[in-house]
């Protein structure tokens, strides 16, 4: 196996391990929402070698999970939301870095994608820039965020308020999805892009979570055709 392709291995994978993380996440934020596990011994120890150990404060994780306790269930507890924005980056960030070298995987993204397929490395980059730097409560864009996508698609001599739409049961009807209408779209005008917009106000929870999950399906899809290749 090559550099590239132990490279590429290792990013789809992430992306593969991430989608799981975000799943396994979400179960133990409604569990930590509807279950009471502050009477149970909090006391959490990681052991290393050489004897080595630490030690988690328990009165950190009571406090998560009384947090959790008092979030309504439509809200969002301080647990779910590292979760949820962790997986979307470590997502994201997995996606462009398995798309930034030549592959079998990003002929398979071209081919399937077509003229979408910039627009597509588009959205998952500013995602990723976005969670990558921000440091702000609130989620709000910093010109490094933006300005190298924007300088990109002009380089390009591309529009900068691009689209983005992916139909399952017209795009990958392998996956065998919910329904014919279950899809995704995505609208970015980089040029409308400015410091301190709330990044929300631009992609949605939704819409992140959809992204999500087609990078993973993405994945998958590729994994069965690479599978199919080998056994002829």
């Amino acid at each position: 196996m090559t550099d590239n392709e132990t490279l590429l291995e290792d990013a789809l994978l992430l992306v593969e391990q991430n989608f799981y993380f975000l799943h396994m996440g979400e179960f133990f934020s409604k569990l930590s929402k509807t279950e009471d596990f502050t009477n149970r011994s909090l006391f959490v120890v990681k052991k290393y070698e050489n004897e080595q150990a630490y030690y988690f404060n328990a009165e950190i994780i009571h406090e998560l999970l009384v947090n959790a306790r008092e979030t309504k269930k439509e809200d969002i507890s301080l647990f779910e939301y590292f979760v949820e924005f962790n997986a979307f980056r470590g997502i994201c960030m997995a996606t462009v870095e398995s798309l930034r070298f030549e592959s079998s995987f990003k002929t398979f993204m071209q081919d399937l994608f077509g003229e979408q397929y910039e627009n597509f490395f588009d959205i998952v980059s500013f995602v990723r820039n976005v969670l990558s730097h921000n440091i702000h409560s609130e989620i709000r864009l910093n010109a490094k965020d933006f300005d190298g996508t924007l300088k990109r698609i002009r380089r390009m001599h591309r529009k900068s308020d691009i689209s983005f739409s992916f139909q399952y049961a017209l795009n990958l009807p392998e996956l065998g999805a919910p329904n014919d209408a279950y899809s995704f779209t995505c609208k970015i005008d980089f040029e409308a892009l400015e410091e301190d917009m709330p990044f929300l106000e631009i992609l949605t929870m939704w819409d992140l979570m959809m992204l999500s999950e087609l990078c993973f399906n993405l994945v998958m899809t590729y994994r069965m055709k690479e599978e199919r290749k080998l056994r002829g």
